[in-house]
Order: structure tokens, then sequence, then C-alpha cells
């Protein structure tokens, strides 16, 4: 009888797969249900396909045998690979089909959107130019395919048992988790990461929405709904093996976080870009995307706490303390 030592949790395994990206290994799940399910795909590359191939052949499987795929959200190295199981069912979010479909009308309403982003919170031209050449790069490792199953909050999965969907966006709009009630275990993709905290990545509106979603408020609420769960899988590094403790330190450290920023801003009026410049000054011309992310997401919790206002001057916003 096959021994299978990836076993990270009851007919739950794990398999690590290298990236391009700084991130680092992104780790996939194989879970034994009804159907065999694949829950994230890694990279398209063929390191990452050599790698799935042969940890799949250590439990006994190939590429063949998988009959469901699950996608926890649209990032690259989670959704790479996908167009291999073309035989399988693939199931996501709902904000997953445009990423995955190619669809040129959001990518160019998308772009719209963050040309107008950039510009009304003050960011230099170059720094727009360096976003927009690294998101083509990342494209680079996405595959095509279409949806055959859509997955919202409290969704009950065909094929297994036991599992049901909770929607966690913040990290990423598509971002679902999957969780098994009779033990706690929650597979988390990039939602709850142990080493790091997830990066609550601004987006542009999808079909139907008008506003950008505050990314690092939605996280937040994410975070609080996950508060039972007693073990969590993530996308990348080892498991959280107290989830509820983690969760806590990370909603208390951002609430510090935001208050570091309004100390920085002090008496002055100052862009969100103009602020990311001093919180990261070795670091936001090398991630300009997520380093702003981070920056402008704070500003958003210091507005819902009523500690910081945007003033809009001459179509750019700043933001300034509450008196």
């Amino acid at each position: 009888m096959l021994v299978k030592t990836k076993e990270v949790a009851p007919s739950v395994y794990g398999i690590t797969i290298p990236t391009p990206f700084l991130v680092g290994p992104v780790n996939v799940y194989i879970i034994e249900g009804e159907r065999l399910t694949l829950v994230d795909t890694g990279v398209k590359t063929e390191e990452a396909k050599r790698v799935l191939e042969a940890e799949l052949l250590e439990l006994d499987y190939r590429f063949s045998d998988i009959e469901l795929v699950i996608l926890t959200h649209h990032h690259p190295d989670h959704i790479g690979l996908v167009e291999e199981f073309d035989h399988a069912t693939i199931a996501s979010h709902e904000k997953t089909k445009p990423w995955l479909e190619g669809d040129q009308h959001f990518f160019e309403q998308k772009n719209d959107f963050f040309r107008e982003l950039y510009t009304a919170h003050g960011v230099d031209e170059n720094i727009v130019a360096l976003i927009e050449k690294s998101n083509a790069y990342y494209l680079k490792y996405t595959s095509r395919i279409g949806i055959d199953v859509t997955l919202s909050e409290g969704d009950r999965i065909e094929g297994l048992p036991g599992w049901s969907v909770i929607e966690t966006p913040g990290h990423a709009q598509s971002q679902i988790s999957l969780y098994r009630e009779r033990d706690g275990v929650l597979i988390s993709g990039d939602h709850l990461i142990a080493h790091i905290s997830s990066n609550a990545i601004i987006e542009a509106p999808y079909k139907g929405e008008t506003e950008r979603p505050k990314t690092l408020l939605q996280y937040r609420d994410s975070l609080k709904k996950c508060l039972h769960v007693k073990r969590a899988f993530s996308g990348h590094g080892k498991p959280v093996e107290d989830p509820k403790a983690l969760i806590e330190e990370r909603l208390q450290k951002q609430i510090e976080k935001a208050k570091a920023i309004k100390n920085l801003l002090g008496e002055e009026t100052l862009t969100s870009f103009e602020l990311c410049k001093r919180l990261y000054p070795q670091m936001y011309t090398k991630q300009p995307g997520l380093t702003l992310s981070e920056t402008l997401g704070h500003l958003d919790l210091l507005e819902e706490m009523n500690e910081v206002k945007a003033v809009n001057e001459n179509s750019v916003y700043r933001y300034r303390k509450v008196d």
C-alpha cells in the first residue's frame, strides 16, 4: 500500500511548486473526495509543470486523474497551469472569469481606471510605467480557459462533501477559501499566510461596480470571518497552527501601521504617493504597485476611523489629519 507522506490533514495533501516571483514557492493541495480535487495549480512554467507532475506521481496520481480544479483566486502563481486540466471541471469565484477568459474589454477598462487612479493620487508617470510593465510581466504566466462552476459564499461543492466556500476578498477580489467544518480546516489561498501579512491589493471595479473596492477594509472583514478556523493551509509557507491568534495579531498591527502613517503625515497635507515614498523609500521603485496598495489601504482605514480625510485639490487627492 502506498504511503502518502504529503498528507497535511485527513485526505488533504500539500504540494509545493517553484515560481519565478519574489513571493517564492506556491502551495497547491490535493483533496481526496468523491472527485479527486486539485486546489490551485501553480504558475505557468515548464519547471512548475515538471514539479507538479512528479509530486502527483508520488501520490500515485497523474494530471488525467484530476476531476475537479478549484482556484482560490486569479493571481498567476495560483492559476497558471489550469489549462493542463481542461478535461476536469474548473471552479472559481465569478471574478476570476475575466482573467482566465482573457476579456480584453475588462483589461482595457482596468487599465483606464488605474491611469485615472494614479493621476488622482499624484503618482509619477515613470512609476505608472513601472507598474504597467510589472502587470504585463505577470500576465505572461497565466492560462486561458473557461470556468464551469462559479463559487460563492456558503456554497457546498459537488464532489467534496463536508467542504464549503467562504468568500475572503481583500488580497484579491476573487479570493475564496475552502472550509471543512468537521475538523475546522481551511485551505486559505493567500488569505491567511503564517510568515507574512497578505497585501490587500488595489483593484479596479468589476462589472456592475462603480467604485474601487477598499481592499484593506475588506480584508479585515474577511479575517474576522475566519476566527473560528482551527488550522489553515496557505498558498505560501507553513500551515497556520493558531489562526485566531494570528488573525487578532494582524488586525492589531494594521491599526498600529495606520497610526504610524498618521504620525508620518504630521501637520502636512500629502498625496498617498508622497506618503508611500516616505514609508518605503527603498521599495517603492522596486514594488510600486504593492507599496502603493499598502499605503492607500491604510489611508482608507484611517478615513474609516475618522483620523484623516482626503481633500480633492485640482483633481488630486491629498490627505490631512482630522482636527
